[in-house]
């Protein structure tokens, strides 16, 4: 009869074709017989053929785990840099989220993405610029306007600061080429003209014999700004910007919906 293996000669690949058909029904007994060892060998090796899947199981669950997490943290920038487009502000990141626009960088280097993201950014920051420049162009143009100057000596100031307060609140909250705004320089002309002239009724510090000069000088103001270089430059530029955005998140959508980003990082999981 031939010698009985050894349990220290049974190797892992063994042991697990001996899990395998007791999982399927065999009884030890037969097993050991096949292989002609002992059925005590073979009910330890089971146990730690049980034990090795269990582990292989586990960390395999645990990769899969944070795989999905690495793959959201992706998709999570995705969507951060989205809602900054839409409100058409510079992407900008910062902390945590800037480390992880880096790691998806590094997961798709040559994608349009990138360049797209630099246009982006210049484009906004010179729009903004330009915006900023007409409405100081605009101020010096109210401030040196006879009739209103008249007025606001009369108001002792109060017609300026309030104007050019104004001006300055409807920069800050509507100074970023929105998504939602169909923009023209004429459309621009006249929500600056509606801005200064709500100050006329809103705070009622006219009369209505101030109130139709200062339309008047209103109407003579929207004359020169018509002809105003800078209100065309900033409609080109505002129509670059869209066309930019369109391209953006049409391919960043792409990346979003695809649920999976190819390439690796430092950070991955694998």
């Amino acid at each position: 009869m031939p010698k009985k293996k050894g349990a220290n000669s049974i190797q892992p690949e063994q042991r697990l074709k001996w899990l395998k058909r007791f999982e399927d029904g065999e009884s030890v007994f037969k097993i050991a017989t096949d292989a002609n060892v002992d059925h005590r060998t073979v009910n330890k090796h089971i146990k730690l053929a049980r034990s090795e899947k269990e582990l292989i199981d586990e960390r395999g669950r645990v990769m899969r785990n944070a795989l999905t997490q690495h793959f959201s943290d992706m998709l999570s920038i995705i969507d951060i840099i989205l809602a900054l487009l839409d409100t058409g502000e510079p992407v900008e990141l910062s902390g945590d989220d800037e480390f992880i626009q880096d790691a998806l960088r590094q997961h798709i280097p040559r994608s349009t993405i990138w360049p797209l993201l630099g246009n982006w950014n210049s484009y906004v920051n010179d729009f903004t610029s330009l915006k900023a420049e007409i409405r100081e162009k605009l101020e010096k143009t109210v401030s040196s306007e006879v009739t209103l100057a008249a007025l606001n000596e009369n108001k002792s100031g109060e017609l300026f600061r309030r104007m050019m307060s104004a001006l300055k609140a409807d920069e800050k909250n509507h100074g970023r080429p929105e998504q939602d705004i169909k923009f023209t320089a004429k459309a621009e002309i006249a929500n600056l003209l509606h801005v200064l002239s709500t100050v006329f009724t809103v705070f009622a510090i006219l009369d209505e014999r101030e109130l139709a000069v200062a339309q008047t000088a209103l109407s003579k103001i929207q004359g020169e700004m018509e002809a105003w270089d800078e209100f065309t430059t900033l409609e080109n530029q505002y129509h670059k910007l869209a066309d930019v955005r369109t391209k953006l998140k049409e391919a960043l959508r792409i990346l979003k919906w695809k649920r999976v980003v190819p390439g690796r990082c430092r950070i991955c999981p694998m």
